[in-house]
C-alpha cells in the first residue's frame, strides 16, 4: 500500500495535476477584511451586521448561485462547530449526531446529507464517520474558516458529486485585510442543565486562538496558525416505545400490518425503553499555512492539519418486554387485557438492563499544497495536490441483564397521545430489585475505519476573471484515489448454564434516576468498573459465544475508489450579462472486497470475495447572470451532477448485532449492497436578487431536481428462530428506488442595519429564509418483488427548512435570536411494512446571544442554546401517529470572551 501511495504521489507531483478546483470554477469571495469593516467613517460595523454585510458582497460576487456566512470583525464564526455555523446560511440544516451531539452532516435545501459535498478550500476530505462519504462537521472547529460558501449551482470546474449543492470552506490567509497582523481568540465556560448521572459535571467550553502575518522581503510571505480545544459535558436521555400491537376496537382479536388494515385499529406498546447518556465530548484542532505571494503574478501556500473529536459516552439502558404469546383458537394475544384508547393491562412480561461504552475517537488529518499562476493579464492557472488521512475508532464494552417472561412483572399502562406511554407494575419491587436480573452476557467490540485520500487537480484559464470582458475559456483535470479499510472485532462471552451471576453484584445503587415521564419509576445502573471487575474475576463461568469468530469476520471489508475527471469551460462577458457553459467527464473505478460465511450441516466456512464496479458520465452544465440594473440580478443554471453510494453501502458484507439488544432483546443484521448506481441529477434554477443597498437583500429562486437512482435505506422485521429462540430479527440493506423528482423555491431577506428608521429604532437588522420543497418521492420493491408502494417524503429530506435572526445593535451592546425550523424528515424505511417507516418529527430550536464591546480588544459574550428545551421525536405508525423516541438533551449556557490585536 504505501508502494501505491508513493507510485501515485510522484506522478501526480511531476504533472503538477492540483489545487481547488473552487479557485478557478468560483471567483474568490470578498477578503475577510474588505472595507465593510469600517464603512462610512462615522460607524464601524461589528457583530452581526458586520456579517450580514459580507454575506450580501459575497452573494453578489461569487458566480453561482449561492449563499455564505461569514467571520465576524474578531475572526471568528457565531457557533460552536462548523455544523452549528452552517444552520445559519438559507437553505441550509443539519443532521445530528443521533439526534443527541452536534450537528454532523449537512443538508442543502432539505435534501438529504448524501446529496451534498463538503469541501475545505475547494478539496473533499476523507470521511471520518462509518456509513457516510462526507468529513463529519463536528470535528472541524468553526475558528477555521474566514468564510463559508454555500453553492447551489455548479459549474464543469466544480466536483460533479454535488446533487444538492456544495458546501465550502475557505481558510484564512495571511494576506487577507491588505496583509495586516492579526491576534485574535475566543473563550467560553458553559455548562448544560441536563447533566451527567454517574459522574460530577465538569464545565464546558471552548478556546480558540488565531494568528496572522506576513513578513519577509515587501512582505512576501505570510503565515496562519490557530489551535482549538471544545468540550461538551452532558447526557441525554432516549425514551422509546419500539413497538405496538394492533387491536380490532370490536372483538379485541390481533391485527397484524400490513396484512390488516389497522388504520382505526386500538395500539398498545408491547416495549417501554429508556436509554440514559452520559457524554463527555472534546474536540482538539491544529492548522498551519505557510504563504508567498509576490504580488505579481505567483502565490503559492502549504497547509497542515490536524482535527480530532473524542466522546467518552456511557449508556444505560432499561426495557420492559409484553410476553406477546397469542392464544391461536381466538387469535388474541394471551397476556394483553382491558385495551382501549387509553390504556390497557399486560400480566406477563420480561425485562433487561444494559450497559454499553463507548470510546470514541474521529481524527483528520492533512497536508495540502497549491499554487496560483498569473504568467499574463488574462492568463490563469492553478495547481496543487492534497494528501489526507481520517480515522474512525470505537472500542465498547456490553454487559446485559435480564428477567425471563414472569407474572411477576406485570403492568398496566397509560397512553396519551403525543406522550411518551406510562407502566406501573403491579410488583413494583420485583421489576426494580436488580437481585432478579441474571447476566445474559459480557463483551467487547472494537471498530477500526481508516480511509486515506490522495487528491489533484489543474486549472487553466484564459479571459475567466469577473472583470474580464468578451470571450473566455477555461480546462482543467482532476483525479482523486482513495482507499478505505474497515475492521470490526467482537469478544461476546455467556454466563454457563451452572452461573448465577446477577445484577445486583455489579449494581450502582447511588446512580438510582428517576426521568422526566417516568412517574418517579427509578432507572437500575450497571457500574461499568464492577462489571469488568466481576468478569475477570469469574472468567471460568462464561463461555466465548460461538458467533465471535463470525461476526469478527464478516463485518470487514476494503475499498477502493479512482477517480478520474476532466472539463473544459467557456465564458461569454459583458457588463450586463455573463454565459458560462461547460462540460464534465468523471469516470469511477471501484473495488471492494469482503469476507462472507457459509453454515452447511452445521460447519460454518469464510469465504473471501471481491466485487468491481466501473461507470463513467458527461456532466454538461451552463449558467447565464444577467445584471438586468446596478440592484437587479437574474441568474439561471442548468447542470447534471452525481450522488456516489456510501461507502459502507457498497461493502458486500454483513454486520450483525448480537448483543447491543437495540431492539429490546432482537438483533439486526446490517448488510450492504455492491451493486448499488450512483444518483444521477438534472437541475435547473433560476434565481432573482435585488440589493437594495449595501445594507439590504431581497432574493428569491425556483429549482428542479429530476434524479434517478435514489438510494433507499429497506429495513424489515420478521421473527426468526435463533439460538433455538424466536427472536425479532431486523434486516438493513440500501437499495436503488425508482426516480423522484424535485420542485422548489427559496425566498431570501438579509437587512443588515434598518437605517431607514428614526432614532435607536435604526439598531434593528435581520436576516430570514424560508425554502420550500414539492417533491415527488421515489417508490420501493416490496421484498417479493410483487408490488411497489410511494413513500412518503424524500429520504432524510425536510420539505420545509427555515431560518431567522433578528439582531438589535444600541452603543456597544447587541443583543440577537436565531431561530431554525425544521418540518418533518424521513429517515428509515421499510419494504415490509409501511407502518414501520420513521421519521422526525417537527423541529424549532432557538438560541439567543448578547454581546457586550469593551474596546475594539475585548467582547464579553454571553449565550444560550437550545432555550426552548425542544426534544427530537421520532415517529411511526398509521399517519406517522405514534411516538416511537423521545430525546431529551437539554439547554446549555455559555459566558466568555472575543480578543483581537
Amino acid at each position: 500500500m504505501k508502494l501505491f501511495v508513493t507510485t501515485r504521489a510522484i506522478l501526480l507531483l511531476s504533472s503538477a495535476i492540483a489545487a481547488p478546483a473552487m479557485a478557478q470554477g468560483v471567483p474568490p469571495a470578498p477578503a475577510a477584511g474588505t472595507p465593510q469593516d469600517e464603512a462610512e467613517g462615522e460607524i464601524v460595523v461589528t457583530g452581526a451586521p458586520l456579517q450580514a454585510l459580507r454575506e450580501i458582497e459575497a452573494k453578489r460576487t461569487i458566480a453561482v448561485i449561492s449563499d455564505s456566512i461569514s467571520a465576524d470583525e474578531i475572526g471568528t464564526l457565531p457557533d460552536f462547530g462548523l455544523g452549528e455555523a452552517l444552520t445559519r446560511v438559507p437553505g441550509v440544516s443539519t443532521v445530528q449526531n443521533n439526534a443527541r451531539g452536534e450537528a454532523q452532516f449537512l443538508s442543502i435545501r432539505g435534501l438529504n446529507a448524501d446529496y451534498n459535498l463538503v469541501q475545505i478550500d475547494g478539496v473533499t476530505l476523507p470521511a471520518n464517520e462509518v456509513g457516510r462519504r462526507n468529513v463529519s462537521l463536528d470535528v472541524i472547529p468553526s475558528s477555521l474558516a474566514s468564510r463559508v460558501e454555500v453553492y447551489k449551482s455548479v459549474n464543469a470546474a466544480m466536483n460533479g458529486n454535488a446533487i444538492g449543492g456544495v458546501a465550502n470552506l475557505r481558510t484564512r490567509s495571511a494576506f487577507d485585510n491588505g496583509g495586516k497582523g492579526f491576534l485574535g481568540g475566543r473563550f467560553d465556560i458553559g455548562t448544560w442543565d441536563y447533566r451527567r448521572v454517574r459522574a460530577d459535571a465538569t464545565p464546558s467550553g471552548q478556546a480558540e486562538l488565531i494568528a496572522a502575518a506576513t513578513f519577509g522581503p515587501e512582505r512576501k510571505f505570510g503565515f496562519v496558525v490557530s489551535a482549538s480545544y471544545f468540550r461538551r459535558d452532558s447526557a441525554s436521555l432516549n425514551s422509546a416505545t419500539d413497538n405496538y400491537l394492533y387491536f380490532d376496537p370490536t372483538t379485541g382479536s390481533r391485527l397484524t400490518s400490513p396484512a390488516n388494515d389497522v388504520s382505526n385499529a386500538l395500539v398498545a406498546p408491547d416495549r417501554r425503553r429508556w436509554l440514559h447518556y452520559d457524554n463527555v465530548r472534546q474536540r482538539y484542532g491544529a492548522f498551519g499555512k505557510l504563504e508567498f505571494d509576490d504580488h505579481i503574478l505567483f502565490r503559492a501556500a502549504f497547509t497542515l492539519a490536524d482535527f480530532r473529536h473524542t466522546n467518552d459516552e456511557e449508556r444505560q439502558s432499561n426495557i420492559v418486554i409484553a410476553n406477546t404469546a397469542v392464544t391461536a383458537a381466538t387469535n388474541r394475544y394471551t397476556n394483553f387485557a382491558d385495551v382501549t384508547t387509553s390504556g390497557g393491562s399486560v400480566a406477563n412480561a420480561n425485562a433487561q438492563v444494559d450497559l454499553a461504552q463507548y470510546a470514541q475517537q474521529r481524527r483528520v488529518r492533512y497536508g495540502d499544497f497549491h499554487a496560483e499562476l498569473t504568467p499574463a493579464d488574462t492568463v490563469r492557472a492553478d495547481f496543487g495536490v492534497n494528501y489526507a488521512v481520517s480515522t474512525y475508532r470505537q472500542d465498547a464494552t456490553l454487559a446485559t441483564y435480564r428477567i425471563a417472561n414472569t407474572p411477576n412483572l406485570a403492568y398496566r399502562y397509560a397512553i396519551t397521545p403525543g406522550d411518551f406511554p406510562r407502566f406501573t407494575f403491579a410488583n413494583a419491587g420485583y421489576a426494580f430489585d436488580p437481585a432478579n436480573y441474571r447476566q445474559f452476557e459480557y463483551g467487547t467490540t472494537a471498530d477500526n475505519n481508516r480511509e486515506r485520500a490522495l487528491t489533484a487537480q489543474a486549472n487553466l484559464g484564459v479571459n475567466m476573471a469577473a472583470n474580464e470582458r468578451g470571450w473566455g475559456v477555461q480546462t482543467g483535470a482532476y483525479a482523486r484515489f482513495l482507499n478505505r479499510r474497515y475492521d470490526f472485532t467482537v469478544l461476546n462471552f455467556r454466563p454457563l448454564s451452572s452461573s448465577n451471576f446477577l445484577l445486583s453484584a455489579v449494581d450502582d445503587p447511588d446512580a438510582r434516576f428517576s426521568a422526566y415521564n417516568s412517574g418517579n419509576q427509578p432507572m437500575l445502573f450497571v457500574d461499568p468498573r464492577l462489571a469488568a471487575d466481576f468478569f475477570a474475576a469469574n472468567g471460568s463461568g462464561f463461555s466465548a459465544n460461538t458467533a465471535n469468530t463470525s461476526a469478527s469476520l464478516t463485518p470487514d471489508y476494503s475499498l477502493g475508489e479512482d477517480i478520474l475527471a476532466g472539463y473544459v469551460m467557456t465564458r461569454y462577458a459583458t457588463d450586463a450579462i455573463e454565459v458560462t457553459s461547460g462540460v464534465r467527464y468523471e469516470q469511477t473505478d471501484l473495488r471492494t472486497t469482503s469476507t462472507s460465511s457459509n453454515t452447511r450441516a452445521g460447519v460454518t466456512s469464510f469465504v473471501f470475495g471481491q466485487r468491481e464496479q466501473d461507470y463513467g458520465y458527461w456532466l454538461p452544465s451552463a449558467q447565464v447572470n444577467w445584471n438586468v440594473s446596478d440592484r437587479f440580478k437574474l441568474r439561471a443554471a442548468a447542470s447534471r451532477t452525481l450522488g456516489r453510494p456510501n461507502y459502507d453501502d457498497l461493502a458486500a458484507r454483513e454486520v450483525v448485532s448480537i448483543f447491543s439488544q437495540a431492539d429490546g432483546g432482537g438483533r439486526t443484521i446490517t448488510s450492504g449492497n455492491p451493486d448499488l448506481k450512483p444518483r444521477l441529477a438534472s437541475n435547473y434554477d433560476i434565481s432573482a436578487e435585488f440589493y437594495v443597498d449595501r445594507d439590504i437583500l431581497f432574493s428569491a429562486g425556483l429549482f428542479l431536481k429530476d434524479i434517478r437512482n435514489e438510494i433507499l435505506t429497506a429495513r424489515n422485521q420478521a421473527i426468526e428462530t435463533v439460538d433455538g429462540t424466536p427472536t425479532l430479527v431486523t434486516r438493513i440493506r440500501p437499495v436503488n428506488g425508482s426516480t423522484s423528482q424535485i420542485k422548489g423555491v427559496e425566498l431570501n431577506a438579509v437587512v443588515s442595519r434598518m437605517r431607514f428608521l428614526p432614532g435607536p429604532l435604526a439598531g434593528f437588522g435581520f436576516s430570514a429564509n424560508v425554502t420550500l420543497l414539492d417533491p415527488t418521492p421515489p417508490s420501493v420493491v416490496s421484498p417479493n418483488g410483487l408490488g411497489t408502494r410511494q413513500l412518503s417524503g424524500l429520504f432524510e429530506s425536510a420539505n420545509t427548512v427555515a431560518n431567522a435572526k433578528l439582531f438589535y445593535t444600541a452603543g456597544p451592546v447587541q443583543v440577537q435570536g436565531a431561530w431554525n425550523h425544521l418540518s418533518p424528515v424521513l429517515f428509515s424505511v421499510s419494504t415490509s411494512d409501511p407502518l414501520q417507516d420513521r421519521r422526525y418529527a417537527t423541529s424549532d430550536l432557538f438560541d439567543a446571544q448578547i454581546r457586550l464591546k469593551l474596546d475594539r480588544r475585548f467582547t464579553i459574550v454571553a449565550q444560550g442554546k437550545n432555550l426552548t428545551n425542544f426534544r427530537p421525536q421520532r415517529l411511526f405508525g398509521p399517519g406517522f401517529g405514534l411516538l416511537r423516541e423521545e430525546i431529551n438533551n437539554g439547554r446549555a449556557f455559555y459566558i466568555g470572551a472575543l480578543v483581537r490585536y
